[in-house]
């Protein structure tokens, strides 16, 4: 087994016996990961200071080959993020944050920015930042790192790029905005702002944007369902945030 390093945020922690736990990771380095924690549930262990969800870690960890299920042997904590203690809605938004990472990105496929994204996200939720604003910044940019970004700039079922100038319907279910002819393929579209879209647009593109006053809780709840149709379930933690 060769020994591999990375910086790492932890994501998940599940019991594996009265001493150990099973600890999934998002790695710089790797991606998505889980691996075996020998004894992180002793008072003394070999860990710095017992495994704890949403920290920033180094690890080490023995590679396998034929599993995907690694051993922990170094954990060196670089972060706490305390400033999610601050409020339960600061809570749950990172934990929200970690289940769409945990669930939308395949096991050990490495992608730096979407680690940035998430190590940015949990920072930003710690010092203070707006709740909302902050989780529909990720959520855009998530789906766009994941390679599920909505079409906004052109009608998803026909291509054309004639949309309406003032209010546009977005289906969560095709995946995009819709043109006038095409609205009626999804009586469950939402109409939104071209603005707000815009906006929408420019966070998936990892750029900061406000967008338009009042229309935050509209642009998230477009997210949510979106990620629960490709997820084809409701995340756990989405009816907390």
């Amino acid at each position: 087994m060769a020994l591999c390093k990375a910086e790492a945020i932890t994501i998940r922690l599940q019991d594996f016996s009265e001493t150990s736990q099973i600890a999934w990771f998002y790695t710089r380095e790797f991606g998505r990961l889980s691996a075996l924690a020998k004894g992180s549930k002793r008072q003394r262990n070999n860990f710095d200071g017992r495994l704890d969800l949403l920290c920033h870690n180094e690890i080490v960890f023995a590679r396998k080959s034929r599993t995907t299920l690694h051993v922990l042997t170094e954990c060196r904590l670089l972060g706490r993020f305390r400033g999610l203690r601050a409020g339960v809605d600061r809570l749950y938004a990172a934990l929200y944050a970690a289940e769409l990472v945990r669930e939308m990105t395949p096991a050990e496929e490495s992608q730096p920015p979407l680690f940035e994204l998430l190590l940015g996200t949990l920072r930003a939720l710690s010092g203070g930042d707006d709740v909302a604003a902050t989780l529909l910044a990720f959520e855009a940019r998530l789906l766009a790192l994941a390679g599920y970004g909505p079409m906004l700039d052109a009608c998803v079922a026909c291509q054309a790029d004639a949309l309406p100038k003032g209010t546009v319907a977005y289906s969560s279910a095709l995946g995009g905005v819709l043109c006038r002819a095409c609205r009626g393929r999804d009586p469950k579209a939402i109409g939104v702002p071209r603005s707000a879209l815009a906006a929408l647009g420019r966070m998936a593109d990892g750029e900061a944007a406000e967008p338009p006053p009042g229309l935050v809780a509209v642009l998230r709840k477009l997210m949510k369902a979106t990620f629960a149709h490709h997820l084809n379930h409701e995340p756990r933690l989405m009816r907390y945030v």
